[in-house]
């Protein structure tokens, strides 16, 4: 599914927003557990939920990969609540609750876990949505930028940042980052 035009530029916007609200540089590392508390988001980890629901949470814990159980926001009322598998690494949790955080920052309208056969219910929109603004918030075009003109290598960056690898190299390739280093003689 394509993005509507004019959403790239809306979260770089988004993700200079928080940074302003939260103090951060234009290309500072923003933490995302910083962010749900100034969005006043409640996270609470998976495992929080191993002594009522062990089963369960042991469940949620082996799914690994795309089809695993990364994080999901419950709403009640204005009141949101993030779960997040702290089973992850701690860069794969990064990039999970930056998702959950865009899902807020967009205003998304929640929808039901599942439906009544247990299918589990998404809005395909509003997740390509979230799933371009939760690196854009991580990663901005100009820390992406920096990182090419410095020549700092995936690996630093990542580190530096808090992100995979996988991410970071995404958001170098998406800003155009690597393409306008090239072009300027940086790499």
């Amino acid at each position: 599914m394509a993005l509507r035009r004019g959403f790239k530029t809306d979260a770089e916007w988004y993700a200079q927003d928080v940074r302003r609200e939260l103090g951060i540089p234009e290309t500072g590392k923003l933490c995302p557990w910083s962010l749900a508390k100034h969005l006043e988001h409640i996270v609470v980890d998976l495992s929080s939920f191993q002594k009522e629901h062990p089963l369960d949470v042991a469940r949620l814990r082996q799914c690994t990969g795309a089809k695993g159980f990364s994080a999901v926001t419950i709403h009640k009322g204005t009141a949101r609540l993030v779960i997040l598998n702290d089973g992850h690494e701690k860069p794969r949790q990064t990039a999970d609750l930056a998702h959950e955080l865009a899902h807020g920052l967009l205003h998304h309208v929640p929808l039901p876990l599942s439906d009544e056969t247990g299918v589990r219910m998404f809005n395909a929109r509003d997740e390509e949505e979230a799933h371009w603004l939760g690196p854009t918030l991580l990663v901005p075009g100009p820390a992406a930028h920096a990182i090419a003109r410095q020549r700092v290598s995936i690996e630093m960056a990542a580190a530096q940042y808090g992100v995979s690898e996988e991410l970071m190299r995404m958001r170098l390739n998406m800003s155009g980052a690597f393409k306008r280093a090239k072009a300027a003689g940086w790499r």
